[in-house]
């Protein structure tokens, strides 16, 4: 295996590099900026034709989006780890991409941090609250059924709404009426793979 991955640990290519690091993937790293000239370069949008990271090669095959990315690994590799990341029904499957569709529509456009998008959270000020409330709601209701998203072990789906939820987005969210999505966040993010690579891109 011949596994790339394009993208700074401190861009969305950090779900990347996590997502490495519970499957025990070896990889080089190209710890590209996301405003890196390069990417705009005839030789990386041979690789990307917009341009972004993270962005991966994995034997000759080449994806980008941080989630879809996830997504193909978990699905190509997961068999490796115990429980698997990736379910082997349809059903869970598709629970699967629910859950991770529903993170990036329903969560992500009202918690990203993005210096890029500092403006448009200025204009929006306070009346996105009522929308996370709304999605935090839906995820608690979820986690009083069963400890995680899909099964009853963390799969992809709870990775990839976890990563969604960042530690450095979920500082600025209220959690305090939530407390299954509090509890969730931490089993998520204490796992040895997160803790591993956090401490690792931590410098």
């Amino acid at each position: 295996m011949a596994l790339t991955i394009y993208g700074s640990h401190s861009s969305r290519t950090m779900r990347t590099l996590w997502m490495a690091a519970e499957l025990g993937l070896d990889y080089t790293h190209v710890p590209y900026a996301y405003d890196d000239p390069k990417l705009k370069q005839p030789k990386f949008l041979a690789l990307n034709p917009a341009g972004t990271i993270p962005t991966i090669v994995d034997d000759g095959f080449t994806l980008s989006e941080s989630l879809a990315i996830n997504l193909y690994l978990a699905k190509k590799y997961g068999a490796r780890v115990a429980p698997p990341l990736y379910p082997a029904t349809a059903e869970g499957e598709a629970e699967v991409w629910r859950w991770t569709l529903w993170g990036q529509g329903h969560l992500e456009p009202w918690v990203q941090r993005d210096a890029l998008m500092l403006d448009l959270r200025t204009a929006i000020g306070r009346q996105a609250d009522a929308t996370v409330a709304d999605a935090l709601g839906v995820l608690e209701g979820a986690l009083a059924r069963r400890a995680f998203l899909v099964a009853d072990h963390f799969t992809v789906a709870d990775f990839n709404v976890a990563c969604v939820l960042s530690p450095s987005r979920v500082a600025h969210i209220e959690l305090l009426g939530h407390p299954r999505v509090k509890a969730w966040l931490r089993r998520c993010y204490e796992r040895p793979a997160a803790v591993a690579v956090r401490k690792r891109f931590a410098g």
